[in-house]
């Protein structure tokens, strides 16, 4: 068995909250020269990253390959929890498993058990949860889990320029991709989207998301519906940082989340961040009340007509991804 590490998750492109968190991790396993592989879930192929092409018999066959020392699992598909417990049992490596949001908890109830079984009887398992909710649920359950927010500081790599014609006030959204259950179910896009159909005349929206995993025809009809083809702005597969330092805040409205990188990002590049207080946030995030138009409008007022230094003064530097990488050595030199 190769004394190295393996990360199994989705690698940019499409740029998400995850795959950004593997893209910007990888650049610290190579500062500290920690030898790894990246297995994209998806399609990329470069030095150290091989792609899955999301065939399930590529991970079958990943079951009997005992060729790292630690596998890094970034889960996101709730039938992963089987996979890792059989994957204990055929292989050796010590095994990491990121649960990047807190979907778990809001199972039914025999469903969550079901699963929970398999994450107790998992062998050679270090859990990390991004949701402190989630990990005092866990950790009620007698499952062994340590609270982590896949955050890595951003450091913009090509930042981009925008000028704007006009004296409204812009601002940025931002999501992975966009169909229509995601839409109503997780993102509430249309919350946004009918705050600004009453605040057009102040306010205008960048969006930001994948293109080749969205809805294209659905997000148009959307905008036509709520009669913001003139006030919206849509940006494909680029990267949040590149272009945040140009918007005068970020809107997170997620129904159901794990904690939010991209509110800390915002604010570690001096941009205001507003979410929805659906889950812990990071510190000094401006938060309304999940699904209330009327608080988010009050808050994005706020904000609009603050200084954005008063409003950052709460906010907190972090080093999640310094204790990451302590588990990472810890568990590399078993």
């Amino acid at each position: 068995m190769k004394k190295n590490l393996a990360i199994c998750g989705p690698y940019p492109p499409p740029f998400g909250g995850i795959s950004v968190h593997i893209y910007r991790i990888e650049k610290l396993l190579i500062k500290y020269q920690i030898p790894y592989i990246i297995y994209d879930h998806y399609f990329s192929r470069k030095e150290h990253v091989v792609p899955t092409n999301k065939s399930p018999f590529w991970y079958l066959k990943f079951l009997f390959k005992n060729k790292h020392k630690v596998v890094h699992f970034h889960q996101f598909f709730k039938f992963h929890f089987i996979y890792y417990f059989l994957f204990s049992y055929f292989n050796r490596s010590q095994i990491i498993v990121t649960i990047h949001s807190e979907r778990l908890l809001h199972y039914p109830k025999s469903i969550k058990k079901f699963f929970f079984f398999f994450l107790k009887h998992t062998r050679n398992l270090t859990l990390i949860s991004v949701s402190k909710a989630l990990t005092n649920e866990l950790q009620a359950q007698k499952i062994q889990a340590i609270y982590l927010p896949a955050y890595v500081p951003p450091q913009p790599e090509n930042p981009v320029k925008l000028n704007f014609n006009d004296d409204k006030i812009h601002f940025l959204f931002s999501v992975s991709r966009v169909t229509k259950e995601s839409s109503e179910t997780l993102y509430d896009i249309p919350l946004i989207f009918e705050f600004l159909k009453q605040h057009k005349d102040k306010f205008h929206m960048t969006f930001m998301l994948n293109k080749t995993s969205s809805d294209l025809l659905y997000l148009n009809n959307l905008i036509e519906q709520y009669g913001l083809q003139k006030h919206i702005d849509l940006i494909y597969d680029r990267q949040l940082i590149d272009y945040l330092p140009n918007f005068a805040f970020l809107v997170r409205t997620n129904n159901s989340d794990g904690y939010g990188v991209s509110l800390q990002e915002a604010m570690d590049m001096g941009v205001p961040a507003i979410g929805s207080d659906t889950c812990m946030r990071p510190k000094g995030t401006i938060l309304f009340k999940t699904g209330d138009l009327k608080d988010l409008t009050q808050k994005i007022e706020l904000v609009a007509d603050s200084n954005p230094k008063d409003l950052l003064q709460e906010k907190e530097d972090l080093s999640f991804h310094l204790k990451l990488l302590d588990i990472y050595k810890k568990l590399l030199s078993k």
